[in-house]
């Protein structure tokens, strides 16, 4: 198969705003090469994208490694492990035939190793930078019959390029939150003009349909269909009962609160609330997980576990014996997400600062979950605060009375833990509907 015979030159045309963006692109191209100097993450994803392959078996500059053959190729685009993490459920689908090549690209570093740790994945890398001429070279290497790109990081190039291939794109659990910028005046009128070159938008929420259906041509097929992330952190929290149940008898507590993916306002808030907690019920344990486990984050607990009086350990310290100490810090990433199974109650961190983070992985665990104030972008934590699993707290207060008042209370407790898990329960199943939708698209079962 080869969509170099359909390559339409007349889809390239770009018209004001593309050709504004053209020019405007090697600006901002140079102001990320600087800024790249003083931010060790951008600076990977740069080179990531620079030829010779860093990340086998392919990159922007080269053709897939390995035997090529008639198989359908399926390129799916995760910006960043969150992203990724919602593929998978669909990767494992989408492979179990083995007559689907998957070719794999992301955006940020924080992906990359997950990506090369996939067996069902045939090739992998950082997406191109949005020149134009790039995305052309890319897809017409990998010749991909459909792009599958989960949530949003969708770009004008990237569009054009599958555009003149003739090679549908799809947006998979697509969100678009309440303060989107997409549909400010000027900014619409751009994302208009390149978005007409989607195929079609599944969208996780019918809200979300709502928003971005102003933004789309006639040409767009639009419907709500659901999130995989639901599939996905099912999975791990299976995985985690398993994984860390040694972990959850060594904690000798069946009231263990998890701080996860903590910045330091939520933990300032956390640290004061358990010592309250702690002084009025002794066997109640505390678990932080820092966003980013760096050495000076773990220092930083440390050092407040012991203005409080309170003894910690790290994880990678555990020698598998009781735990005895008050707290726990996880100093390893990628396993937060099974880490909820031993909790009785999670608080998820970003929401005093950059937007919470996840917070089905713990619902799906059946325990409560608070956030910080800042979770517009978060579509789950409005479905946890609707159906009374999810609460937000502005204050160290508020946090204390709502342990407080679930540790006096089992049944409020329990009440709050169900309808968290419930959220969870009644949106699974969304890859085998996306298997379905995909059929008119990918012929899977051929």
């Amino acid at each position: 198969m080869s969509h170099n015979i359909r390559f339409n030159r007349e889809a390239l045309r770009g018209g004001f705003w593309l050709t504004l963006y053209d020019a405007v692109l090697p600006l901002v191209h140079m102001m990320a090469i600087i800024v790249s100097w003083f931010n060790p993450r951008l600076k990977r994803a740069l080179e990531g994208r620079k030829p010779p392959p860093l990340v086998p078996p392919y990159s922007a500059g080269g053709k897939p490694k390995g035997k090529l053959d008639e198989r359908v190729v399926v390129l799916i685009h995760a910006s960043s492990r969150g992203e990724l993490e919602g593929a998978l459920p669909l990767i494992e689908k989408l492979s179990e035939s083995g007559k689907i090549k998957i070719a794999l690209s992301y955006s940020s570093p924080s992906a990359e190793k997950l990506a090369g740790s996939i067996k069902a994945v045939w090739a992998h890398g950082y997406m191109p930078l949005d020149y134009l001429q790039k995305q052309i070279t890319f897809l017409g290497r990998i010749e991909p019959s459909v792009v599958l790109i989960f949530k949003h990081d969708f770009w004008p190039n990237t569009l054009r390029a599958a555009d003149a291939f003739g090679i549908p794109v799809i947006l998979v659990n697509a969100n678009f939150h309440s303060k989107t910028k997409r549909t400010l005046p000027i900014v619409r009128s751009f994302n208009r003009r390149f978005m007409r070159s989607i195929a079609a938008i599944w969208t996780v929420s019918d809200r979300d349909f709502e928003r971005i259906e102003p933004l789309l041509s006639i040409g767009t097929k639009l419907e709500a269909v659901g999130d995989t992330r639901y599939d996905r952190v099912r999975q791990r929290a299976v995985e985690g009962m398993s994984l860390f149940k040694p972990l959850k008898e060594a904690l000798c507590s069946s009231h263990v609160i998890i701080l996860g993916s903590s910045w330091q306002p939520d933990e300032l808030i956390g640290w004061e609330t358990f010592a309250k907690i702690k002084a009025d019920y002794p066997d109640v344990k505390l678990m932080v997980a820092p966003h980013e486990p760096t050495d000076n984050s773990l220092k930083r607990n440390e050092a407040i576990a012991g203005q409080y009086g309170l003894k910690a350990i790290r994880l990678s310290s555990w020698d598998h014996a009781k735990i005895e100490e008050d707290v726990l810090l996880v100093d390893k990433m990628g396993v937060l997400a099974g880490l909820y199974s031993v909790g009785w109650a999670a608080y998820v961190g970003g929401g005093f600062g950059v937007g919470v983070h996840s917070v089905i992985e713990p619902a799906a665990h059946a325990i409560s979950v608070m956030f910080g104030p800042n979770h517009h972008v978060s579509h789950e934590a409005s479905l946890l605060i609707e159906a009374g699993g999810g609460f937000v707290v502005e204050s160290a207060s508020d946090m204390e009375r709502l342990w407080r008042e679930w540790l006096s209370d089992p049944d409020s407790y329990r009440q709050a833990a169900d309808s968290a898990d419930s959220v969870v329960r009644f949106r699974e199943g969304v890859t085998d509907k996306l298997m379905l939708k995909l059929k008119p698209y990918i012929d899977v079962n051929s």
